[in-house]
């Protein structure tokens, strides 16, 4: 999904130039979000991050090598006095020191301990990186939909306009041949101007849906972006065909349920590296130096002599103030903490696919009704028109039926989206949620 980087690039820069409006696919608008939306950024930098941890955890049984420079002057040089010889001074006034110094660990539980627990944090990044991701994708989904949804609203109340106002002109000819009273001039007048609203409130949430598609793409709010689509196309996703099936999906590919078992890695990994604070440790030390010692700041070559010592230490830990622990406890209560919220989190999840499924269900069940329903709806429409225009029957007889011709091609509109936001939700819900 992280590909094409270059020509979503150029796509941004179209967008940041065009003065018009500029027609996306929903390919290219789910691409564009994955590329730039901060949220997705942020999360994949998160993965950067813990990839360095765990790889500078990883090498933990490495020496570590450093180098030293150092100058020392005494102000105060002490003296043995011996009688009847004089005083002699018991060092120098100026030392320096040369050298390098490698410590070699080898055996320190606290390294291991460390670097299990940076790969389950490494892990559980990975994972909420994902989950943002799909996260993002349901959201430029719902967004694009959405705006053809109120589109397709802006073309009903549209026609529902034209066809009162065609009423309204049939009524004045009518009036003005005298084939109707004033009252049904004044009825026709009125439906029309009742429909004026509807069509400034579509008009008005359609500019609104443009905007949100833009935010969700990343884009700034001023940004003009038009889907290319319809609310007849299917979601590019492919989608099982039983709730058994969606869920054995899930179980294998949800990136909520592969951070609920890091959740709990990362808690016991944390118990882990407290144990290992109580283990002792064995280093190897090797200091490689020159010295040297005068009297005056002037020092050359031959003043330095060489010192090469090796120490093998054991360090036992014994006693640190209690804090040791303080930190064993603090670690095996974020354990069960962790353990509580990746419990949480595989509930919410199998919640989130059953009600997916569910509403999947019901949508496709709408959108047969529907569909059915705005064709006869088309139909007596069109039989109340003739029959006005003959005079067969009154005009609120033909407004009742114009009303309920925009209901029904209301309705399909709005279960055809239910449907196309369904098919993502549930996508989503089983981690599968990726349009190239």
């Amino acid at each position: 999904m992280r590909s094409g980087r270059k020509d979503l690039r150029n796509l941004a820069a179209l967008f940041l130039v065009a003065p018009a409006a500029f027609a996306v696919t929903l390919g290219e608008a789910v691409g564009y979000a994955v590329e730039n939306r901060g949220d997705v950024e942020a999360a994949w930098s998160s993965v950067e991050s813990a990839g360095w941890g765990r790889r500078s955890a990883d090498l933990w049984f490495l020496p570590v090598v450093s180098g030293s420079i150092a100058f020392q002057r005494s102000s105060d040089v002490q003296e043995l006095t011996v009688p009847g010889m004089g005083s002699f001074p018991m060092g120098s006034e100026y030392a320096s020191q040369v050298g390098l110094t490698a410590t070699l660990p080898l055996y320190a539980p606290i390294g291991p301990a460390g670097a299990s627990l940076s790969r389950e944090a490494e892990g559980l990044a990975r994972s909420q990186a994902m989950s943002t991701e799909q996260d993002a994708v349901l959201q430029v989904v719902q967004a694009f939909y959405g705006v053809l949804l109120a589109q397709r609203m802006v073309d009903v109340s549209a026609e529902a306009l034209s066809i009162a106002e065609q009423g309204l002109e049939i009524a004045r000819q009518k009036y003005e041949a005298g084939t109707i009273s004033r009252f049904e001039l004044l009825q026709s007048q009125v439906a029309y101007e009742n429909r004026i609203p509807d069509d400034i409130s579509a008009r008005n949430a359609l500019e609104n849906a443009r905007a949100g598609l833009a935010v969700a793409m990343g884009l700034p709010d001023s940004s003009s972006v038009v889907p290319e689509g319809s609310l007849e196309d299917p979601l590019p996703v492919a989608l099982p065909e039983s709730l058994g099936a969606a869920r054995a999906v899930m179980l294998a590919h949800s990136p909520d349920l592969s951070a609920a078992e890091g959740m709990r890695g990362v808690g016991h990994a944390g118990v882990g590296m407290a144990r290992a604070g109580f283990a002792p440790t064995v280093v190897l030390s090797t200091s490689y130096d020159y010295v040297a010692a005068r009297d005056d700041w002037r020092f050359n070559e031959n003043d330095y002599s060489r010192s090469w010592n090796t120490v093998l230490s054991l360090s036992i830990p014994i006693f640190s103030g209690l804090g040791d622990f303080a930190s064993y406890n603090s670690a095996r209560a974020d354990m069960a903490a962790s353990d509580s919220r990746a419990r949480a989190v595989e509930q919410a999840a199998g919640l989130q696919l059953v009600q997916a499924w569910n509403d999947l269900c019901e949508a496709r069940e709408r959108v047969t009704a529907t569909t059915a329903t705005a064709s006869e709806a088309e139909e007596g429409s069109e039989i109340a028109r003739v029959s006005y225009e003959a005079g067969v029957i009154t005009r609120l007889d033909m407004d009742q039926a114009l009303l309920a011709l925009t209901a029904a091609r209301t309705n399909t509109a709005t279960a055809l989206y239910s449907l196309r936001t369904a098919e993502a939700r549930l996508a989503r819900a089983m981690g599968t949620l990726e349009i190239e």
